[in-house]
């Protein structure tokens, strides 16, 4: 990973508090990604051996979804603002993570012009030339997520609206 600190002279120094926040956040999301992921593969596993059709639900497999759903909320809630959490979350997994990039090859541009706002944009490539922006605030009680967007290098000023995870 390469950041490049975009910061206010002002700001500079606050590159590692806020990317340490952004990245920890990151990181959770993608361990409890990585282990529900791993846990359904043993599901459909044990499905398909029960002579269960990929395509039916098997035994515990909704569980599964709620038990996610239910961890990934645990995770996001402390750390995203209300407008954010208004989004759904929760509602896929896969094999890398979402944020699997981050302790791969990726460039990523810590921008910070005020002390209420920071801005991170992470370059990464999964097939085509990715990004993803987390726009942040702290209201003086600490650093939360506000909005997530993803966009794609070739349209590098088009922004398209996510959810956390």
């Amino acid at each position: 990973m390469t950041i490049i600190n975009k910061a206010s002279d002002k700001f500079k120094d606050r590159q590692d508090e806020v990317c340490g926040f952004v990245f920890g956040f990151m990181r959770e999301m993608n361990a409890l990604e990585d282990e529900i992921f791993e846990r359904s593969e043993e599901l459909k596993r044990q499905k398909l051996a029960m002579g269960i059709p990929k395509h039916q639900v098997g035994p515990g497999e909704e569980e599964l979804w709620d038990e996610y759903k239910e961890r990934m909320k645990g995770i996001i809630t402390p750390k995203c603002t209300e407008k954010l959490l208004k989004r759904p979350c929760g509602m896929s997994f896969g094999k890398p993570a979402k944020y699997g990039y981050i302790d791969g090859d990726c460039r990523v541009d810590f921008i910070m012009k005020s002390a209420k706002k920071a801005i991170i944009v992470t370059h990464y490539k999964h097939g085509t030339e990715h990004m993803h922006k987390t726009e942040l605030s702290d209201d003086g009680s600490g650093w939360l997520v506000n909005a997530v967007y993803y966009g794609f290098a070739s349209d590098p000023d088009k922004w398209y609206i996510d959810s956390i995870h």
